[in-house]
């Protein structure tokens, strides 16, 4: 129609040829060899040494990687990470849905626990710091956590001398150790399943 005839007439001559290219193809970064493509179809165009766009940094703009923590264990059982994964959108065998994972800082050992509902992540922290005193001799000092209801337990830590850092809301990096360790365990987890040929509730 004559209405996108004129649109893209005045769109063409406000940008220059490479600039048009960059913008139809969605602002993607530009080899040599796509340039020099498009200098062949006018070549009355000068291939440019970079293409200057207002558009990309506000949309391919990322979280920079965050530095490594300053806060190192010196001992087992010094910072131990917790977490929880789920839920399962396929209701195991034995109801479970959930599973928390505490890893210990110091040595990376790894201890699983399977939860039917997110609230018996409590007893079984309570009980894994039992684990520790009868079986180690020794104290948790620190436990990192997200921001879930089911760690907060002020008085029990408190009992334990034990300090709760919490992390930052939407910021799972800071409890990275435990959220990598979810990655490794279900990749294993569906490695296995696929092996088996076990039915998904397995």
């Amino acid at each position: 129609t004559f209405y996108s005839s004129y649109v893209n007439t005045t769109h063409v001559s406000k940008f220059n040829e490479f600039t048009l290219w960059h913008y139809r193809l969605g602002h993607s970064s530009m080899t040599q060899h796509v340039l020099n493509d498009i200098q062949k179809s006018n070549s009355k165009s000068t291939v440019p040494s970079n293409i200057p766009c207002e558009i990309c940094p506000l949309a391919k703009q990322h979280k920079l990687p965050f530095s490594q923590s300053n806060t190192t264990a010196s001992n087992p059982f010094d910072l131990i990470y917790v977490d929880i994964w789920g839920p399962n959108p396929i209701q195991a065998y034995n109801n479970v849905k959930y599973f928390l994972t505490i890893v210990d800082q110091f040595t990376r050992c790894t201890w699983i626990y399977l939860l039917q509902t997110k609230s018996e992540a409590r007893s079984s922290i309570q009980n894994f710091f039992s684990l520790v005193a009868t079986q180690f001799n020794t104290q948790i000092k620190t436990i990192r956590s997200d921001n879930g209801a089911e760690f907060n337990m002020p008085s029990f830590y408190a009992s334990k001398w034990t300090l709760h850092q919490l992390t930052c809301v939407t910021t799972p990096q800071q409890n990275a150790l435990a959220e990598h360790k979810h990655q490794h365990i279900l990749n294993i987890a569906r490695a296995l399943k696929f092996q088996s040929g076990l039915p998904m509730r397995y």
